[in-house]
């Protein structure tokens, strides 16, 4: 979960709460005779064929009224029944089979079933997965219509996370990331907005005798650390997110923000090995920490257990506003789907009403521009919360490279919090790991 989570918002996302009523209109909307069809579809342009009521024209593509079995992959039960039944109130003619299979396990499995003939047509995975997808052929380009559609409807930056070589590869769903949870019975009303406010309050609330710490996080993975490192001034991959020989571990801007980083363990003084995602997370939503650092998937056992929940953006640091990773989960149809049915599936999930289940069943946000026909999204506090840190956001990286990126990562503030090894040791680590990954793949070093 903690590199797909992802936990997610990308630089734009805050404006769809401030300006939910800006999002631009789908094309004339003019059903082709059928029973019972919604009104998704589309008048086709005067040079398509006419291939009478036995089709129906969607977004460049003729759907078969008689249609085959539709297979999808996704997780979470009610979520999966409850958006079906949405999906079959626009189109009662298609019978969608569900199976679950994870997020993160889509692609593996995929590569096997798929040329055997037992893969599903529409499978999700996340965002930082898509340069392999397309170069294993797992996938296929969407219709440029469809593409054009979702291009007025979606944030830009979520369709740019699948978009390469000019072509939109898949429907990002669901964006997510990091931000400040605070307990409301611990800490205050108003959540911190500086690390030195932090710090301060630290002082007072710390009791190391009875393991009494004012916060905690997952101090051994870079998704949920890698602000530091922006806030130093590093970019990963270079400016354009997307150069692999610009990986930026050995530079003086990665060196400052791992010295913030260090600064960090009066926080709670506590070796790297007993501070990992699950020990972190059960701490806060228990009520043992007034603070930490994560994701939306952490707000309904945080409520459940009674937290007295607050969420705010990443405090500054020496007036200096970090942003984190921001993630996207995407929908595709598989190379080896025959069946177009399926592309009415995928834009069913960015649609207002897919985006509508997707809130009430799995409390995430949408990737639309308009959340204001959601019920109840635009007015939630504790999303409303997550979405202050997503204009200080970028995505994950998605190019092929990425893969090499993740161990090194957290390298650095793993071996860094420990303090095992001096900042400029810990950086020739993490590079000398991230090199030799590169040359086991047979990628060029010369950098």
């Amino acid at each position: 979960m903690k590199k797909c989570m992802l936990i997610v918002g990308l630089l734009v996302l805050a404006l769809a709460f401030a300006a939910c009523s800006g999002n631009e209109s789908a094309p004339a909307q003019t059903p082709t005779p059928a029973p019972q069809q919604d009104q998704a579809t589309t008048t086709p342009d005067a040079d398509e064929p006419d291939l009478g009521d036995d089709y129906i024209y969607f977004y460049g593509l003729h759907l078969p009224v008689d249609a085959d079995d539709l297979i999808v992959w996704m997780p979470y039960e009610d979520f999966a029944m409850a958006l079906i039944e949405s999906f079959n109130e626009r189109f009662p003619n298609v019978n969608v089979i569900w199976e679950e299979v994870g997020h993160s396990d889509s692609r593996d499995r995929m590569i096997l079933d798929g040329p055997a003939g037992l893969g599903a047509d529409t499978f999700n995975f996340p965002h930082d997965q898509i340069a392999f997808a397309i170069l294993d052929g797992q996938i296929q380009p969407v219709p440029e219509a469809l593409e054009a559609k979702w291009q007025r409807e979606l944030i830009e930056t979520a369709i740019g996370t699948v978009t390469h070589n000019g072509a939109v590869h898949a429907a990002p769903f669901q964006i997510e990331n990091i931000a400040l949870f605070y307990n409301r019975d611990l800490w205050g009303d108003v959540g911190p907005t500086t690390w030195e406010e932090i710090l301060e309050f630290a002082e007072t609330y710390n009791d190391p005798a009875n393991h009494d710490w004012a916060m905690a996080w997952d101090v051994n993975t870079g998704f949920f650390n890698v602000f530091w490192l922006t806030a130093g001034g590093m970019q990963l991959f270079g400016p354009n997110n997307d150069d692999y020989t610009q990986i930026g571990f050995d530079t003086p801007e990665a060196a400052r923000g791992l010295a913030w980083f260090q600064q960090m363990r009066a926080l709670f003084d506590m070796p790297s090995a007993d501070v990992e995602f699950a020990t972190a997370e059960e701490r806060f939503r228990t009520g043992q920490i007034p603070l930490t650092i994560t994701g939306p998937w952490a707000i309904h056992d945080s409520l459940e257990n009674g937290v007295n929940l607050g969420i705010t953006s990443i405090p500054t640091i020496e007036g200096i506003q970090p942003y984190a990773f921001s993630g996207v989960m995407v929908s595709a149809v598989s190379t080896w789907s025959t069946n177009p049915w399926a592309y009415a599936f995928v834009d069913h999930l960015v649609s207002e009403a897919g985006a509508a289940v997707l809130y009430e069943h799995r409390n995430m946000m949408t990737t639309r521009r308009d959340i204001s026909a959601i019920p109840g999204l635009s007015d939630d506090p504790y999303l409303s919360g997550i979405a202050r840190q997503s204009p200080f956001t970028v995505p994950m990286p998605s190019i092929a490279e990425v893969q090499f990126m993740w161990a090194p990562l957290d390298e650095l503030f793993r071996f860094s919090w420990d303090g095992d090894l001096s900042i400029e040791e810990v950086q020739e680590h993490a590079m000398n790991t991230y090199r030799n990954s590169l040359i086991i793949a047979g990628r060029d070093i010369d950098f």
